[in-house]
């Protein structure tokens, strides 16, 4: 599994579009923690990708 950080929930949203035109499939959907968005692709070798955003200014007090 691969993983990497976008610049916004948007962004990931995007990416992953991206990547399912492309020919990859979606292995998991997305999870909104609020603070946290997360989506998951598969490319067309198999290879699974993580892709997030963190909003820092949002993590809750009991996860520092």
């Amino acid at each position: 599994m691969i993983a990497i950080d976008a610049e916004s929930k948007e962004k990931v949203i995007e990416l992953v579009g991206n990547a399912k035109a492309a020919g990859g499939s979606i292995y998991m959907e997305p999870a909104d923690h609020g603070w946290m968005y997360q989506h998951s692709f598969a490319d067309l070798d198999g290879h699974q990708w993580e892709v997030w955003f963190i909003d820092e200014s949002a993590i809750p007090a009991d996860l520092n």
